[in-house]
C-alpha cells in the first residue's frame, strides 16, 4: 500500500500567515480511502485573542471549542504539531504531499516553523498543488464553465471561479455545498477532488500539473461597423484586437 498526505491551512492574515489551524488526512492511493485524519489548533495563536481576532474566519471559533471538547481536534503548540506531522509521514511512508493552492500553505508552515523556530518536516517533501489537477482535469471543460454560468459562479472581476468550494460543487453536482473554510474539513473535500481526478480522468499522482488561477470568461459587447455613415452591421463581440491598423471582431 501506498499513502498520500493532504493537508489545509488556516491563518489570521495572508502577509503575516500565523496558523491557528493545522490539519491534514492520509489517503490509500490505491482506493481514494482516508484512513488518518489530525486537526490541530495551535496554542500560540489560540491564545493571543487579539491576534486571532484578525483572521477572516474569527466566528468559527466555537466550532473549533466544540471538536476540542469531543476530541476531535488537538491544541497543542506549534513545534509539537510539526512533531507529530513528522511522525505520521514516517509511519506512512509519505513522499509526497497535497493541497489546494499549495504554495499558500508551503508558505504558511515555512513562515510559522521560522517564527516559532523549529523545523520543517515538509523542507525535503515535494508537494502538488490540487489546484493544478483542477485545472487540468477539471475548470477547463465545458461542462464546468456552463455550471458557472448557470449558478453564476463568477470572480469581482467576471471570470469564472477556479476554488476548491466551486470545483466540489460540480463533481458532487451539488450547488448549495458551502466551504467550511477549517482545515480538517477543507482538506477532506480537496482529497475528494484529488480523487475525482485520479480515478475519473487517469491523472498521475506526484505530478505538477499548471494551475490555472484566471478562468476567462467571455462578455458579449454591442458594436456596430459604419462605412460613410451607413451601418453594415449591428452585432456583438467577445473579442477584440488590432493588427497592422486592421480591427478584427470574434463574435463567438
Amino acid at each position: 500500500m501506498s499513502y498520500a498526505l493532504i493537508l489545509d491551512t488556516e491563518t489570521t492574515s495572508l502577509d503575516k500567515p500565523f496558523c491557528y489551524d493545522i490539519s491534514w488526512v492520509i489517503m490509500d492511493k490505491d482506493n481514494g480511502t482516508l484512513i488518518h485524519f489530525q486537526t490541530n489548533v495551535v496554542e500560540q495563536v489560540w491564545h493571543n485573542l487579539p491576534l486571532f481576532e484578525s483572521a477572516y474566519y474569527k466566528e468559527k471559533r466555537s466550532k473549533y471549542i466544540d471538536m476540542m471538547r469531543r476530541h476531535d481536534a488537538i491544541m497543542d503548540k506549534w513545534g509539537y504539531i510539526m512533531r507529530k506531522l513528522k511522525q505520521d509521514i514516517i509511519k506512512y511512508s509519505i513522499s509526497e504531499v497535497y493541497a489546494y493552492n499549495s504554495d499558500f500553505d508551503d508558505k504558511v508552515i515555512s513562515y510559522n516553523c521560522d517564527w516559532f523556530k523549529c523545523n520543517n518536516p515538509l523542507e525535503d517533501i515535494a508537494i502538488y498543488d490540487i489546484w493544478g489537477y483542477a485545472s487540468q482535469y477539471i475548470t477547463n471543460t465545458i461542462g464546468y464553465r456552463c455550471f458557472c454560468e448557470q449558478y453564476e459562479r463568477f470572480t469581482d472581476t467576471g471570470n469564472y471561479k477556479g476554488s476548491a468550494e466551486v470545483v466540489y460543487q460540480y463533481i458532487t453536482t451539488n450547488p448549495n455545498f458551502i466551504e467550511e473554510h477549517m482545515g480538517l474539513f477543507d482538506s477532506e473535500i480537496e482529497a475528494e477532488i484529488l480523487w475525482f481526478c485520479i480515478s475519473n480522468y487517469n491523472a498521475k499522482w506526484a505530478t505538477a500539473y499548471k494551475v490555472n488561477k484566471i478562468l476567462n470568461r467571455p462578455v458579449s459587447h454591442p458594436f456596430t461597423i459604419k462605412v460613410d455613415g451607413e451601418e453594415i452591421y449591428s452585432g456583438e463581440y467577445v473579442k477584440k484586437y488590432v493588427r497592422n491598423d486592421v480591427y478584427n471582431f470574434k463574435t463567438e
